[in-house]
């Protein structure tokens, strides 16, 4: 266990909370992600003699579960910062958009406090320093924010590793705090969905206290998001319903990243990160199609293997690279 992140982990342990939840009604996945070596075969029964989800989520902290070590320490600090998010400001009940800052802020610091370890387990790994780095952009620049059909975050992740492909996805997330139930628009959803199914998804804040759950991530087409739009239209209502246990058929935001949108199709490919942003820029503008997509400007970019820069130009534009 890292020892800087133990007492949020062990607080997670101790209040059932966070991945409990979830690994109490999706132990399998859990347990496919465990099984990252032969030392860790016992966590892939699915049935039977198994180990109970609290074993599961004490290995999840305790133990290196993805196959590369810099990779697992990228994951564990997002959890990190989705035990501390859920701990101290989803019970302020704030609205979405400062949770969503409130969450970004936590996985900005908890990157930061593993720099060093970062580094130090690089050197082990390649024989070279290689730095991990966060970077939260605001691509808005004051424009006007479209709350009926807007996004809210948009996620970069970068993987510039040795022993790894060079990576540069993006994935783009609609926040929503939920308490026992949620109203989805079906506006809203028709337009997130015609950004490209497998390119964006929900981000849900469970703001049920004997929950707590991690922020999980529904994608576009998981069940029940697409099936329950479908009955809305039949039904002629402009909305629907979902409720916790149609969330907890996502996964984690932590899981997410490493799992499905790391080594898996989810998420928009990208050249570089300038692609990227050139990508969320295009969001950002102004659109008289009804049906698009309109961004809020904000992107959290996580690069694995370099630091991010960033400069002011001499025509006062503000520039990253990395």
């Amino acid at each position: 266990m890292i020892n800087k992140f133990k007492d949020d982990f062990f607080w997670m342990l101790r209040e059932s909370k966070g991945y409990f939840p979830w690994v109490d009604r999706s132990s399998c996945t859990l347990r496919r992600l465990l099984h990252t070596c032969d030392r860790h075969y016992k966590y892939m029964k699915c049935g039977g003699d198994e180990l109970a989800p609290r074993d599961l989520i004490k290995a999840l902290t305790s133990e290196t579960v993805c196959r590369n070590g810099l990779i697992d320490l990228f994951f564990k600090a997002v959890m990190r910062a989705e035990i501390r998010f859920i701990s101290r400001y989803a019970p302020q009940r704030s609205h979405e958009e400062r949770l969503t800052g409130n969450l970004v802020s936590e996985i900005d610091n908890s990157i930061y406090l593993i720099k060093d370890e970062f580094k130090d387990l690089s050197v082990k790994y390649y024989s070279e320093m290689k730095e991990i780095d966060f970077f939260y952009f605001d691509l808005s620049k004051g424009g006007k924010i479209e709350k009926d059909t807007g996004a809210d975050l948009g996620f970069v992740l970068i993987v510039d590793l040795p022993d790894y492909p060079f990576t540069v996805k993006s994935f783009v997330l609609q926040a929503k705090k939920i308490n026992n139930k949620v109203q989805i628009d079906s506006n809203q959803y028709k337009t997130l969905s015609n950004l490209n199914e497998e390119n964006c998804g929900y981000l849900f804040y469970d703001m049920n206290f004997t929950t707590l759950s991690s922020p999980m991530v529904l994608r576009i087409k998981d069940y029940p998001l697409e099936d329950k739009c479908e009955e809305s239209k039949k039904n002629k209502t402009k909305s629907f319903y979902l409720d916790l246990n149609d969330i907890y058929r996502g996964e984690p935001l932590s899981f997410f990243l490493i799992s499905d949108f790391l080594n898996k199709k989810y998420g928009k490919q990208h050249n570089s990160l300038e692609g990227a942003l050139d990508y969320f820029n295009k969001l950002c503008g102004d659109n008289p199609n009804e049906d698009s997509l309109q961004f809020n400007g904000r992107v959290g970019i996580v690069c694995l293997g370099k630091k991010i820069n960033y400069n002011i130009s001499h025509n006062e534009s503000f520039r990253i690279s990395i």
